[in-house]
């Protein structure tokens, strides 16, 4: 009887294996959607970003790729924000593949394959996300944990 109660105990914990938590975080704003954009712009140019893609017509805008590692990955990010009810801020990510030498082409090319990574590990997420939340809460964007509400 306690065998097969901790069997099935074993097997619904195996069931629930954490994921890694979306690229994506909301921030909620008491302005107007150009100043809005332009707060979020200014906070992550503050914190060194660099921007590579701008729409203002579209109330978006993406950062140059930042390198990062993590133990022997290779991570390249860019952050994209859209300014609609909410601020949206997404990491859009590669991870670069090391291919083995029997894949690999004669002449040395092609060893490293870029590939898009729609999760990060959350140590990197919280790396890159928490001074992008610090900033953004000092310059008045609120970030919001339940997305379905609105201030």
């Amino acid at each position: 009887m306690i065998r097969s109660l901790l069997s099935v105990l074993l097997a619904v914990q195996f069931s629930f294996c954490p994921e890694r938590p979306r690229m994506i975080r909301y921030f909620d704003y008491e302005y107007t959607q150009k100043e809005a954009l332009s707060i979020a712009k200014d906070s992550l140019l503050d914190l060194g970003y660099k921007i590579d893609l701008s729409a203002p017509e579209g109330y978006f805008f993406l950062t140059k790729p930042q390198p990062v590692e993590k133990d022997i990955r290779k991570y390249s990010y860019r952050i994209a924000v859209v300014v609609e009810d909410r601020v949206e801020v997404v990491i859009v990510a590669q991870r670069q593949i090391f291919k083995r030498d029997s894949e690999a082409s004669i002449g040395g090319r092609d060893l490293i394959q870029t590939q898009t990574s729609d999760k990060l590990p959350y140590s990197l997420q919280r790396s890159i996300f928490y001074p992008i939340i610090d900033e953004f809460s000092r310059n008045g964007l609120v970030e919001l944990s339940d997305v379905t509400l609105k201030n």
